[in-house]
């Protein structure tokens, strides 16, 4: 088993009625007055109208950040060719995570939901989800609520609901550990370094689950540290190299620069690490491609959000999301970058290279 090392403590959480034939002139006049009456007058407060914006996608990060960018993706081309327009709102957990902030973004959200009255929100990832649906969306009538992007156990939300389902993450670590087994059988051990998010958190749970129930990992996991700053993350970085074999660099979005009180931004974290790790690094989401690390069979936004706009679809076509089964991400996408490879002295065996669903070359 592991150990966890935490610097810091993660926070914790008038349709109008029908009517029969009447004669010519009460019919006319009937027309008449109808005719004369505001629009407004004419339909119910949630009944849908051809401009009404029937989705609206909520995030829980912002619109810069590259999981989102994904996840719209996907739910776009999910709900393709379905004539409903798609609103998007972004709660910006990653850079506004006190719970009074996300505590206001969510009533931000919820006036957005009253105003707009769409007939399906889906809601990515769990800051939406604790702020927004489980206390606010969650057993109304309308509207139905399909989430993506979970990684906290579905009780701590009461999910599912009778108007809440959706798809739960799975992070591929044991995937990711054999991946690197196989293309150096020489690594023993690993370490895994990740920030201090409450996202964090529940992929060490989920970690923690899959070893107690799927047995060792293919390299043995010598620690895992959770860091708040920039400068812990360093630190830790070069400590773990010097004790293991090789590091997965997981979640770094939400670290702060100890001189500025800043969040910095992914890019500065990992240029940072692309040079000071001498030993293979490993990520778990797609947007680790982009940032240098050796390999890694990474989760997909994509994913996330094609799964979930399709329930999304069946709702629309009137099935009551209360019905669908709670899903759970599959594909893990096999990503090897030679370039890091090269500068490692590392020969990566052709049929990995072949298999690699993203590769840099």
């Amino acid at each position: 088993m592991f150990s966890i090392n935490q610097t810091t403590e993660l926070r914790k959480r008038t349709t109008l009625a029908s009517f029969g034939l009447a004669p010519l002139a009460l019919a006319m006049a009937l027309v008449l007055a109808l005719a004369l009456l505001p629009s407004q007058a004419l339909c119910g407060p949630k009944k849908p109208t051809g401009s009404a914006r029937q989705v609206l996608l909520v995030h829980s990060y912002h619109k810069e950040y590259p999981w989102s960018r994904q996840v719209t993706k996907g739910v776009e081309q999910a709900l393709k060719g379905t004539g409903v327009s798609i609103a998007t709102f972004y709660m910006d957990a990653k850079r506004q995570s006190s719970p009074a902030q996300l505590a206001e973004k969510a009533q931000e959200a919820l006036k957005l939901i009253e105003k707009t009255q769409p007939l399906v929100v889906i809601a990515s990832d769990d800051a939406a989800q604790e702020y927004l649906v489980a206390p606010h969306l969650k057993g109304r009538d309308r509207p139905q609520v399909v989430f993506c992007g979970v990684n906290a156990p579905m009780e701590k939300y009461g999910y599912p609901a009778a108007n809440v389902s959706g798809v739960r993450e799975h992070m591929h670590v044991r995937e990711a550990l054999a991946l690197l087994k196989q293309i150096d059988p020489n690594i023993k051990t690993a370490s895994f370094i990740t920030d201090a998010s409450e996202t964090s958190g529940y992929v060490v749970e989920d970690m923690r689950d899959d070893l107690r129930q799927g047995g060792p990992f293919a390299l043995q996991l010598k620690s895992v540290d959770m860091v708040s700053t920039v400068q812990q993350w360093q630190k830790m970085v070069q400590r773990n190299q010097s004790r293991t074999n090789a590091l997965m660099l997981a979640l770094y979005h939400s670290l702060k620069d100890e001189r500025t009180g800043q969040v910095a931004t992914p890019e500065e974290v990992m240029a940072w690490a692309r040079t000071a790790a001498k030993v293979p690094t490993m990520g778990l989401v797609d947007f680790a491609a982009d940032h240098g690390v050796l390999c890694g069979v990474l989760e997909s936004g994509h994913e996330q959000g094609y799964l979930a706009g399709g329930m999304a679809r069946e709702v629309l076509k009137g099935i009551p999301v209360g019905n669908l089964p709670v899903r759970i991400n599959k594909r893990g996408l096999v990503f090897i970058n030679l370039q890091t490879a090269k500068r490692l002295g590392i020969a990566v065996p052709y049929p990995l290279i072949e298999a690699a669903g993203i590769l840099v070359k």
